[in-house]
């Protein structure tokens, strides 16, 4: 269970790094190796490494919609 924490943990970080540095244009699921993949989406249209990973293809997509959520609240309170 400690180690599951950490790893959300650090996702969250990892996630909230990319969405300050103004660089992160939106998130999307991938495959890799038989897994769900969260990456994020530079504003070039280049993916980061995978933020989290998930066995079924809903986990990664209920994610990624959530990851959009918060980048979109993020740019609206940064721009207030």
């Amino acid at each position: 269970m400690t180690a599951r924490l950490a790893e959300t943990q650090l996702w969250q970080q990892n996630l909230a790094s990319l969405i300050r540095s103004g660089l992160f244009s939106k998130a999307a699921t991938g495959e890799l190796n038989g897994l769900f993949t969260v990456v994020g989406v530079y504003t070039d249209d280049t993916c980061s490494a995978p933020l989290a990973k998930y066995s079924h293809w809903k986990r990664a997509a209920d994610a990624a919609s959530l990851v959009n959520r918060i980048a979109r609240k993020q740019v609206s309170v940064e721009s207030s």
